[in-house]
């Protein structure tokens, strides 16, 4: 099944994912309009700003989804010392995975194997890229994955800091100016959720090429790098 829009012709998965948005968009806007939001904004107010912090750094590494930690500093803190603190932890959670990765190595493989079993093959830089963009797996799964699959610390920084960053701007944003929403701010997440699958979609496709560029190792595998 597929429906070509403006040229442009979307598969069942893009028509699913782009139909999940919609659905998604619907339910932000009528759960907006049942929540008295700037209570909790009020609220918020009141929480402890370092203990917020502290939440907003261990939390995700644990498996907490990182965009309530986002949205829930973004109410605390505002915009600008909310993407402050955003990006501080953004990095902090990656510096921590890969630390904690290569010190027990086999108590994430078991538990992240079936996250492994998703992931081609290929070289390092596309596969960071492809792997910190993909839609579904949770945040902590991606940052402990990418060290299991033996890419380096320099790599795993260099593109995971910019996308983890970025995305957790976006949680930022939401939580800042969840107390006065309109249709056109929705309309704008709405829409970096769609150029996000197209992102994934691209570096996917990239990930590809790499695999069908580089020769087989001696082994008979795809070689890395």
């Amino acid at each position: 099944m597929s429906l070509t829009i403006a040229g442009f012709e979307l598969d069942r998965r893009s028509l699913v994912a782009l139909s999940l948005v919609v659905i998604a968009c619907v339910g932000i806007a009528l759960l907006y309009h049942l929540i008295d939001v700037a209570a909790l904004h009020r609220r918020a107010q009141d929480l402890n700003g370092p203990l917020v912090f502290v939440l907003l750094v261990v939390l995700p590494l644990l498996g907490f989804p990182v965009s309530v930690a986002n949205a829930t500093a973004g109410v605390r803190f505002g915009l600008g010392l909310g993407l402050a603190l955003a990006s501080i932890a953004a990095v902090l959670h990656l510096l921590a995975s890969y630390a904690l990765v290569k010190a027990a190595p086999k108590f994430f493989a078991r538990r992240l194997a079936s996250v492994r079993r998703r992931l081609p093959p290929a070289a390092h830089t596309p596969l960071t890229q492809f792997t910190m963009l993909l839609p579904g797996v949770p945040y902590f799964a991606k940052n402990y994955v990418l060290p299991l699959a033996g890419v380096p610390l320099g790599t795993y920084l260099r593109w995971s800091i910019p996308i983890n960053v970025a995305r957790s701007f976006v949680g930022i944003i939401f939580g800042d100016m969840s107390g006065h929403l309109t249709a056109a701010r929705i309309a704008g997440f709405a829409s970096y959720t769609i150029v996000l699958t197209v992102t994934c979609g691209w570096a996917l496709r990239r990930l590809q090429a790499r695999m069908r560029d580089r020769p087989p190792a001696a082994d008979g595998r795809t070689q890395r790098g």
